[in-house]
């Protein structure tokens, strides 16, 4: 791979994190003007994750395992959110943003469009993904709804009630499908069944969240 490969890599791949995390803290209506700079730094520091795990590594495979992880560590340890609120953000987003691609997935492929990494087509799903995320990230914003139970500062304790412990349960169970999710694509998989993984999810996901929410200002 030339340097231009791996610019464009870089630059595509940086995009897609900063709409992953926009679309996030969006959901949870954090401000993002006081963000813009360590969400910027944070993209191209995983851009450089990803490009180690699916291009030098070649584990594909795996790199929802690997990549989950790392950018939970950033929310808890650069934006300083709460352990438990910084996991349940990721996963959610992720999990959204899996969504989004993997529709998008689906209608190339059954156009006969086969999508890679590092690939004009690939970009091209890129581009669209990080589109349509920074979109509904813009929507919620002007309409100022999503999710307002996660602080923005890890200055809290958290109450183990049993709604917050089926949280972490569920938020687990969405990184192990994540995890699925990317070693079904990366092993030649339909991604119509990372969509349907990813749906259970979500809809699970989503109740719970918004039980969460209600029981905050309800």
């Amino acid at each position: 791979m030339d340097v231009q490969d791996v610019l464009l890599f870089l630059f595509f791949s940086s995009l897609e994190w900063l709409a992953l995390m926009v679309l996030t803290f969006a959901i949870f209506k954090f401000q993002l003007p006081g963000y813009w700079g360590r969400l910027l730094l944070s993209s191209f520091m995983l851009s450089l994750l990803s490009y180690m795990v699916l291009i030098e590594l070649k584990l594909g495979v795996v790199a929802s395992l690997i990549q989950v992880p790392i950018i939970f560590i950033c929310f808890w340890q650069f934006f300083r959110i709460p352990v438990f609120y910084a996991g349940l953000m990721v996963v959610n987003g992720y999990v959204s943003y899996i969504l989004i691609q993997a529709i998008i997935i689906s209608v190339f492929q059954l156009t006969g469009i086969v999508i890679a990494p590092n690939v004009p087509e690939g970009f091209i799903v890129q581009i669209l993904t990080s589109c349509i995320a920074f979109l509904l990230a813009w929507l919620l914003i002007r309409t100022n709804w999503g999710f307002t139970f996660v602080p923005d500062t890890d200055r809290v304790k958290v109450k183990w009630t049993k709604l917050n412990v089926r949280l972490l349960v569920m938020s687990i169970a969405g990184y192990a499908v994540l995890a699925t999710c990317s070693y079904l694509f990366f092993s030649g998989y339909t991604p119509v069944l990372v969509l349907i993984l990813g749906t259970v999810v979500f809809g699970f996901l989503q109740y719970l969240v918004f039980k969460r929410e209600y029981n905050e200002h309800g």
